[in-house]
């Protein structure tokens, strides 16, 4: 079985017939049509760019919809590099932004079949094959000569300018601004940059929406999102009394009538919660028990819900990794969400009468200052479901959340005497809630020394070992040399072959043996990677294109 679980994979065709209904959906695309600036939030694969590309696809052919233009951001980290060898790297990624929306015009036109020749009678800037081959280069690191002679000459008057133009040619009342994958928040430089560019964006008759994530975005100092943005949720709770018939309909869109008919009413109910709530995950697992070998469906049903936990696990560590400074942040954060797991999933199992799936965290002054990045961060990935902080008198508010369902799940929280069956999940969110919900502090759910590690891990003086002060710091307070910022970009080039998923050790055996590819950016830099690849034993090119396939996914999700 085989279907797109990423919407940035899939056809307008497609992305028009497989959005799922539901208000949640409704709601969302609602608000992106409307006036004013939002914020689209959610975690990975809970549906953002395939909502906003079905905005764009639906308000392209209707005259009394708002112009609707879609670009996506999500290969600004290519230009991270630029930050250590360029002095203007700022600059470049400001006219990459602004040539990706004068590009995203260009692609409205293309869209609707029409001539696009008369804007560049109107203006010189307006050169689609300038914008486009400007937008490769320096996704590439290269283009210096088209930058300085073109490139910096992109304003965004000239954006607002071409907009105007396409509102009024095009007899549509105002303009909305579809920014994907806008988050950025591995950058912080690059995230300042482009919330600058969004502000300025919001002129009379034009108002952006971007995508963004609940955890690791940073807006700068002088962008304060609360006041400036409305923010539109889509993470669908599975408290949503429309939950199962939302998630539902998502099956019913990608799936064939045959493969319908492979799995049981029960074990369909059972992947949707297990999904909780993210459609991409839904998906996948969908068509891994779709494909899974065992004839067994309680076995496939295990190890699924195993791969689940393992796979969104080693993605919240991940985290650790991309940003560095909040490491220990992110390792005590796994602490915290593992005590809470187990003790919800105590309570939940004591009484499968009731719906007991809630942690109620009580607020209290001396409260860390890191632990609410290191809550945002376990949201972020997914793992925690934020929901209304609620009062039980003076001194007794609690933020609440509802930890995976997946974790809970094989911690026993839905088993019935010594077994789990396919029914106990649904059965118990059917349920009324319990009237007593499990309530706690940090300090019962994580040791001293666990709140002790709640620090930032700021790397040393490359030259004397000197630790910083802070991470804005440029300059050592011990040497004076200036402090070198780690690229990620650069880290992910050099992550070795036999750490990319899904690539078997023995096909890494023989690339090692018979070609000179041995990290990921050796296939990303080569000229003819396929060719190379099929120097090696049993590889043609068919295995060649799945490896480079496999190589691209993984530097796209480390880098996302």
């Amino acid at each position: 079985m085989e279907f797109e679980e990423r919407a940035d994979q899939l056809s307008n065709e497609e992305i028009n017939r497989s959005l799922a209904d539901g208000e949640i959906l409704v709601r969302a695309r609602q608000k992106l049509l409307a006036s004013g600036a939002k914020f689209l939030i959610g975690p990975r694969g809970t549906g953002k760019t395939h909502l906003m590309r079905y905005t764009y696809t639906q308000a392209l052919l209707d005259k009394a919809a708002p112009l609707a233009l879609y670009a996506s951001f999500n290969k600004y980290l290519h230009l991270e590099p630029l930050l250590k060898k360029t002095p203007d790297a700022l600059k470049r990624f400001h006219s990459w932004v602004l040539a990706k929306l004068l590009v995203s015009a260009f692609d409205f036109l293309n869209d609707l079949s029409s001539d696009s020749k008369f804007m560049l009678e109107i203006d010189e800037i307006y050169d689609q094959d300038k914008l486009r081959e400007l937008v490769a280069l320096l996704e590439r690191g290269s283009g210096d000569t088209l930058y300085e002679e073109f490139g910096q000459r992109i304003t965004v008057d000239a954006v607002i300018k071409a907009i105007k133009i396409l509102t009024a040619k095009f007899g549509r009342s105002r303009a909305v601004l579809l920014l994907d994958d806008a988050a950025l928040s591995l950058s912080d430089q690059y995230l300042i940059a482009f919330f600058e560019i969004f502000r300025v964006l919001k002129v009379e008759g034009i108002a952006p929406k971007a995508s963004v994530y609940p955890g690791s975005t940073q807006y700068g100092p002088t962008f304060h999102a609360s006041h400036e943005v409305e923010e539109v949720p889509l993470w669908l709770s599975v408290e949503d009394s429309n939950y199962s018939q939302i998630m539902g309909d998502i099956a019913n869109r990608r799936l064939t009538p045959e493969q319908a008919k492979n799995i049981s009413p029960d074990v369909l109910e059972l992947l949707k919660y297990i999904a909780f709530g993210v459609p991409r995950v839904f998906l996948r697992l969908l068509r891994e028990f779709l494909t899974e070998s065992s004839t067994n469906s309680q076995s496939k049903v295990n190890k699924i819900i195993e791969r689940q936990v393992e796979l969104i696990g080693a993605e919240y560590d991940s985290l650790g990794i991309k940003l560095k400074q909040f490491s220990s942040v992110v390792k005590t954060g796994k602490q915290f969400l593992i005590k809470s797991v187990s003790e919800v999933a105590s309570a939940q199992a004591a009484d499968l009468t009731k719906k007991n799936i809630t942690l109620g965290l009580q607020q209290t002054s001396d409260r860390h200052p890191l632990t609410e990045r290191m809550l945002k961060f376990l949201i972020e990935i997914g793992l925690l479901f934020p929901l209304h902080a609620v009062s039980h008198g003076a001194n007794r508010k609690y933020d609440r959340y509802i930890p995976h369902l997946a974790f809970l799940y094989q911690e026993g929280a839905f088993r019935e005497g010594r077994k789990s069956t396919f029914k106990s999940i649904s059965n118990v969110m059917l349920s009324p809630s319990s009237k007593h919900p499990l309530r706690r502090d940090f300090k019962s759910l994580l040791s001293d020394q666990q709140i002790a590690n709640l620090k930032l891990d700021l790397p040393p003086c490359q030259v004397c070992e000197t630790a910083r002060f802070n991470d804005s710091q440029q300059f050592c307070h011990n040497c004076g040399e200036k402090l070198v910022v780690a690229s990620l970009f650069e880290g992910c080039m050099k992550l070795p072959l036999n750490e990319v998923p899904d690539i078997s050790q023995a096909l890494i055996r023989r690339v090692h043996k018979d070609t000179k590819l041995r990290t990921v950016g050796d296939v990303i830099a080569s000229q003819n990677a396929s060719m190379e690849l099929q120097k090696a034993k049993y590889i043609g090119p068919i295995r060649a294109n799945e490896f480079i396939s496999k190589v691209s996914l993984a530097v796209d999700e480390f880098l996302s």
